[in-house]
């Protein structure tokens, strides 16, 4: 029981450490500092890391780490190439190790200063930000007691950066993050209310005003603006026709991110504009065929299952057919063979796979797929219809196009 405690928990104290990672540096007399106007070297860094070039993002930030090795600023930016690389593929763990090593070489030169001088701007937020992102990671590992201490540490030092710059747009964008889910994730979750005694109280609206602001304004922070809002309104608002404006234009301003490209595909299928999804989502996959960075195994699972998806609403049974084969395919390949679940999207392709074959008239066929479904997780409603097409194999009225 304790994972479904720990985890809005996690998510409201993971909010709180977003203020302390929101705005970043410009060139100053004594090397790069978050205060001033915008810097076009680290810009340029940040705006690689977004279009997922990760090795040139790796040597941009490495050159200015080793002109100014004692600046936490490149050992920031460096990690965050590294927190790219976990959350392009969730699910793959290889790169969690090496991004905190990354992160406390970030705090380590950050407690250095603040030894030095306790009031240090730039090492209270880039701290704060590495043990913010540190911690979000051990809440995606389940780690929730560490992560959950992470968060906490985060707190002075958020009080501290937003005393000394309260009026920064780019902090901004890390209020508008704490006042939205300060006042929603305990209202979903009210098993959290004890901890918001120890923490300020939110407001949904201002929190969504905030980040709208620093949407149109903001400098560094614009972006991750943008992408909250969208993530805000799919997930926690539940409105996709709001979430929409913001995926499309993360993604025509970084046309190569594979997870803004998802994300918009996603999207457009939830709203039913199933030509504008399926079109994203061939494209998803091409790239995904062509190994282009990012575009990973896991995400062309989920292009198949929707291409395949549509062409069962269009009764394109054979086309069906070869988008879940194909996608099953690759979950058995990432699976290693042993059936371990890689993939969420593996259990609807089976199922829509046997409904397919029974529509095919080929039951035989069907049954081990809907005896792969009650193998997985379920999904939704996959094992109770599973268990109901075995028993009775699917048909629908040449009228009826489900799923649409």
């Amino acid at each position: 029981m304790y994972p479904y405690v720990a985890r809005p928990a996690l998510l409201l104290i993971t909010c709180v450490m977003v203020l302390c990672t929101s705005t970043f540096a410009k060139d100053a007399g004594d090397g790069l500092t978050m205060r001033g106007a915008i810097n076009p070297r680290i810009q340029h860094g940040i705006d690689l890391i977004y279009q997922l070039r990760f090795a040139a993002a790796d040597e941009h930030f490495g050159a200015i780490i080793e002109a100014a090795p004692d600046n936490p600023a490149g050992h920031f930016f460096l990690a965050m190439v590294g927190w790219w690389r976990v959350l392009i593929d969730l699910d793959d763990r290889t790169h969690d190790e090496a991004l905190y090593t990354l992160l406390d070489r970030c705090i380590d030169v950050c407690d250095r200063r603040l030894q030095q001088d306790p009031d240090d701007f730039d090492a209270i937020l880039f701290k704060g930000g590495a043990v913010g992102f540190r911690g979000r990671l051990r809440g995606d590992r389940h780690e929730f007691m560490r992560a959950a201490r992470d968060g906490l540490r985060s707190l002075p030092l958020l009080e501290k950066s937003r005393q000394l710059e309260p009026t920064n747009k780019d902090i901004l964008f890390g209020q508008g993050i704490y006042n939205y889910f300060a006042e929603v994730i305990p209202q979903k979750h009210p098993v959290v209310r004890p901890v918001m005694l120890f923490l300020d109280g939110g407001d949904r609206e201002l929190g969504l005003q905030q980040l709208e602001q620093v949407g149109r304004e903001g400098r560094y922070a614009r972006t991750e603006a943008l992408y909250f809002l969208a993530q805000i309104y799919r997930i926690f608002e539940q409105d996709d026709e709001r979430a929409l404006p913001y995926l499309v234009e993360l993604h025509e301003m970084y046309p190569t991110n594979a997870l803004f490209h998802r994300y918009r595909a996603r999207t457009l299928v939830a709203l039913g504009r199933w030509i504008e999804g399926v079109a994203q989502y061939e494209e998803v996959a091409r790239r995904s065929r062509s190994r282009q960075a990012g575009y990973h195994d896991r995400g062309h699972i989920e292009a198949l299952y929707y291409i395949g998806k549509n062409a069962f609403r269009q009764r394109r049974r054979q086309a069906a057919v070869r988008s879940f084969v194909t996608a099953d395919s690759l979950g058995s390949v990432l699976s290693g063979g042993s059936g371990k679940v890689t993939n969420g999207y593996a259990s609807l392709v089976s199922l829509y796979l046997g409904m397919t074959y029974d529509e095919l008239g080929e039951h035989d066929e069907a049954v081990r797929c809907f005896d792969r479904v009650l193998e997985l997780p379920p999904k939704g409603t996959s094992h109770e219809l599973a268990r109901r097409y075995r028993a009775e194999p699917f048909s629908r009225p040449p009228s009826v196009v489900p799923g649409s």
